[in-house]
């Protein structure tokens, strides 16, 4: 994949300036310093402090782009000699601390990527830092190509299969909110062939194509 890297000091959000450029060309990467507004999944904020890689990165569409960059992101950290585990459908954890948020917006065929990783400094009680997990150290610049080659890589093999061995998901105990006030508690028992977390509530077997996963017990 040729890659158009763009660095940038602070914006609102990385995702925006992507989305405001006015030719989208593929492999383009808009990276900054700090972000104002950064955000993840399901309207949550993602804190942005000086010090972490955030990078927003243009890609083509593709119904497994969400796993395919979060076993990208997964292997570039197990590289590191840190043990990543996956939270479906992308959430990177260590010690069930979160290390790194993926947030993925769709246009047609072309798809806006963003990454958060926390290098130096963990924002929140409940996330942790690169630097935190392992004793080696690594420039945001190389946590970003480390990440960029594993995405390559990510497009050939069994994908699915890759995923179901850095997902914690799967075995536990979890509450899905499919919106404001709907929701589905159950086991996870699978990960399908298109992504989808299959959950047994106990009185039925329900495959979700998205939602807020939340984790409720330890694996069985």
């Amino acid at each position: 994949m040729d890659v158009h890297i763009i660095h940038v000091d602070g914006v609102s959000s990385t995702q925006d300036v992507a989305r405001e450029m006015t030719m989208q060309e593929l492999g383009t990467v808009i990276v900054a310093d700090v972000q104002e507004s950064g955000r993840g999944r399901h309207g949550h904020v993602w804190l942005s402090p000086r010090g972490g890689l955030y990078a927003s990165i243009v890609l083509r569409s593709d119904p497994l782009l969400s796993l395919r960059i979060g076993v990208a992101v997964a292997r570039a950290l197990q590289h590191l000699g840190i043990d990543p585990r996956l939270k479906w459908p992308n959430d990177v954890l260590v010690h069930e601390k979160k290390i790194a948020g993926i947030l993925i917006e769709s246009s047609g065929e072309t798809a806006i990527v963003g990454i958060g990783v926390n290098i130096d400094r963990a924002p929140l009680l409940n996330s942790t830092c690169v630097v935190a997990e392992t004793e080696r150290t690594i420039t945001r610049e190389d946590l970003l190509h480390a990440i960029l080659e594993e995405i390559e890589i990510a497009y050939e093999g069994d994908l699915i299969k890759a995923y179901r061995e850095f997902c914690s998901t799967l075995g536990r105990t979890v509450r899905v909110s499919l919106s404001a006030e709907a929701y589905v508690t159950g086991i996870a028992m699978e990960i399908d062939r298109e992504g989808h977390l299959v959950v047994d509530d106990g009185n039925d077997v329900h495959t979700i194509v998205g939602g807020d996963c939340e984790h409720l017990s330890a694996r069985v």
